[in-house]
């Protein structure tokens, strides 16, 4: 006999997860080109199959409940699983569908190379980029949010997920042309004398901030930082108007981005990282991170 299918369909779940991505009926509903009533009348139903409540109603949405929470877990796997499904019976010499893929922002010029590469090799791939901070990358592995992360690898690779090293990040001190880097050396600087400095800084919450700190813990310096922000971007216009300096990842600097800057390579201690690719470990893989994977070669 066959198991009694579930009293609800793939629709529901997508519903589901479009009100966790609005936080909003009527931005949800117009998301899913549903009338917000038909979209509150499809999650009831859902709750109703299922015998719990999913989300907490006021006057609004006010968020998802315990039970709600795991479902999200559940309706993002079979989700993925479904694309994957579609992805491999569609596959005819070149995979095709959506890759998700979450980024550290140090890494997002070797995640444009890497893409770039991958959408002349398969057209037929779409990308959706996310800038997340490594923790976020893998909560969305973890939660099948995402499809891969380009991320640091720790010393521990979590146990769900595959590595692939793709190269290790090392750091330049960067500043205006007007500042006095009071430094000794034309090319480096050591990372006691960075700490000198008036630095902006990624947020703490970001990992290329922890190795930045941990590499000045080693040299004996707490540096003052009196700028921070998630953005490289937001940094470099604060940098690029003078009186302070930042520290780059030299993928950053060889990207073009430190353009009429100076650039010194720091120095004691020799501050490295190892970055590289994780994806789910599932079985088939997706066809989509199966060819970002091999698509690394050609890049590193």
């Amino acid at each position: 006999m066959m198991d009694r299918l579930p009293p609800f369909d793939l629709i529901d779940l997508r519903l589901l997860l479009a009100m966790s991505e609005h936080r909003h009926f009527a931005r949800a509903a117009a998301a899913c080109g549903l009338s917000q009533p038909a979209l509150s009348a499809r999650i009831r139903r859902l709750e109703a199959a299922l015998a719990t409540p999913l989300i907490f109603r006021g006057k609004r949405f006010e968020g998802f409940t315990p039970e709600g929470e795991r479902i999200l877990v559940w309706a993002r796997r079979i989700l993925s699983d479904c694309g994957g499904l579609v992805q491999d019976v569609a596959v005819s010499g070149s995979p095709s569908g959506v890759l998700r893929l979450g980024v550290v922002p140090s890494a997002a010029p070797y995640a444009g190379r890497l893409c770039g590469r991958l959408a002349r090799i398969h057209p037929r791939i779409t990308f959706r980029v996310l800038s997340l901070s490594s923790s976020a990358i893998e909560a969305g592995l973890a939660d099948f949010s995402l499809d891969a992360g380009l991320t640091y690898l720790a010393e521990g690779t979590p146990a769900d997920c595959k590595a692939f090293p793709i190269y290790e990040e090392t750091y330049c001190l960067v500043a205006a042309q007007n500042v006095d880097l009071k430094a000794t050396n034309a090319t480096k600087m050591t990372w006691s004398q960075a700490a000198e400095l008036p630095l902006c800084l990624l947020t703490p919450d970001m990992q290329n901030r922890r190795i930045i700190e941990a590499a000045f813990a080693q040299a004996g310096k707490t540096p003052e930082t009196p700028f921070e922000s998630n953005s490289f971007n937001a940094i470099l216009a604060l940098v690029r108007d003078g009186g302070f300096a930042t520290i780059l990842p030299r993928l950053q600097v060889d990207a073009g981005l430190s353009e009429g800057l100076q650039v010194l390579d720091l120095v004691d201690p020799d501050a490295r990282a190892k970055l590289g690719i994780l994806v789910p470990q599932r079985e088939p893989a997706l066809p989509v991170t199966s060819a970002l994977v091999a698509a690394i070669p050609d890049i590193a």
